[in-house]
């Protein structure tokens, strides 16, 4: 009897040991898991909610978007997207996919770096890209447009109410200022049009 207790206890200080071999060796402890970069979702006009909310406020900090943080992706978001776009030297269309939220907020779509030496400073000053305007044609209305407007009056051109609507007053504009610069009188503010009348 007693040979069978020994027997038994043996047995059970064994199996005691190989499960702590195999369950608490370090291998198995379950190590952080390092957050991957956030997918965020494809934003364009007509979307709402706080995703779009955030690209205005940012867009707004860097000087992209002057109009209110509501979380409608309206004209004006577009106009501020499309902007950034142009700056950063992306596919300019005014949505909100991959590409462009990852150069809007590069610290979310990066991996943690480690850490470097602090660069030199320089004496140097560098100034940031103009912001890229959207081409306008007869009938739009926003943000740009009232920009363009308030442009064409500074230079002595009539455009009637500044009201942000590229109506008949601001078409006979911008054709006189095209005119007068020696440019395509089409109606049509492309980057030729932008770029002459704010080279003045």
């Amino acid at each position: 009897m007693k040979t069978f207790k020994c027997w038994a206890i043996s047995t059970q200080i064994i199996l005691l040991a190989s499960y702590c071999s195999l369950f608490l060796s370090p291998a198995s402890f379950a190590q952080p898991n390092i957050p991957s970069p956030l997918n965020r979702p494809e934003l364009r006009a007509g979307s709402t909610g706080t995703d779009v909310a955030n690209v205005q406020a940012t867009l707004k900090l860097l000087g992209y978007y002057d109009g209110i943080v509501d979380g409608i992706y309206g004209e004006s978001t577009v106009i501020g997207v499309f902007r950034f776009q142009q700056s950063a030297n992306l596919n300019a269309n005014g949505i909100m996919d991959e590409a462009t939220w990852k150069a809007l907020f590069p610290a979310i779509a990066r991996s943690p770096q480690p850490a470097t030496s602090p660069p030199t400073p320089s004496n140097s000053t560098t100034r940031p890209p103009n912001p890229g305007r959207p081409t306008l044609r007869p009938g739009m209305n926003g943000a740009a447009v009232r920009e363009l407007q308030q442009r064409l009056r500074s230079l002595g051109f009539a455009v009637g109410t500044i009201d942000g609507v590229f109506g008949d007053q601001t078409l006979n504009a911008v054709i006189a200022a095209q005119e007068k610069f020696k440019l395509n009188p089409d109606g049509v503010v492309g980057p030729a049009t932008w770029r002459a009348l704010f080279n003045q």
